[in-house]
């Protein structure tokens, strides 16, 4: 969906990770601003600003680190709508501004495109979400990253939705042999039309990488 005419959203998140990585474990939290503005009834502006907190990693041999990253700047068109069905586009932009030198930021301009859609079957909704990430950086990691997921969400009463979304990415190590598949349960509780508080547990991982993550969100809209 889109906010509409004249409408604004704005979304907080936080990402707390447990990664263990070649047998050794290393902590992060990831909190994001994102505020969208609707220019028109199906399309939104959103602006993205990313605040990460690395904890010391014995594999890349850097010390902890903290600070804003690469703010984006995303389009979201929702381009087709007709009965239960939907589709929207979503492409977008990453300004390097993050010091790469700390991790905090890939060092140079990220473009992406996402393709998602949408049927809803009350009280399922369904989607499906495709995407490339053309991940320029400074590290000697791959650039081009694909992205496949797919979600279910389940409405329970007025107030209440459960969560289910599983997918995969490629792995950014050009080394790797195995992409993560990444698993997410969870529920968003909306106690006012305009108000959701969302919470979930994600799980990701490969042969040699393991994740953990306890997911929290407050949306505001208006």
């Amino acid at each position: 969906g889109t906010q509409g005419h004249g409408n604004f959203q704005l979304e907080l998140t936080s990402e707390h990770t447990s990664l263990r990585e070649s047998g050794v474990n290393q902590r992060l939290a990831l909190t994001t601003t994102a505020f969208s503005y609707g220019a028109t009834d199906s399309i939104d502006v959103i602006l993205t600003l990313p605040h990460l907190r690395l904890g010391d990693s014995v594999v890349n041999a850097t010390p902890g680190a903290q600070g804003l990253t690469d703010p984006g700047l995303d389009v979201k068109w929702r381009f087709y709508e007709k009965e239960k069905l939907s589709f929207a586009l979503k492409p977008g932009i990453t300004f390097p501004t993050g010091d790469d030198t700390r991790n905090l930021g890939t060092g140079k301009y990220t473009w992406s495109a996402y393709l998602t859609a949408s049927l809803e079957t009350a009280p399922w909704t369904w989607h499906l979400h495709l995407g490339h990430v053309h991940h320029n950086n400074t590290f000697s990691e791959r650039v081009d990253i694909w992205h496949a997921s797919a979600a279910v969400v389940r409405q329970v009463g007025e107030t209440l939705k459960l969560i289910f979304d599983t997918g995969i990415d490629t792995n950014t190590n050009s080394d790797a042999k195995a992409d993560p598949a990444f698993l997410v349960t969870g529920f968003i509780y909306s106690p006012r039309q305009n108000v959701d508080i969302d919470v979930g547990y994600k799980t990701e991982s490969t042969d040699s990488l393991r994740t953990r993550s306890l997911l929290g969100g407050l949306t505001l809209r208006w």
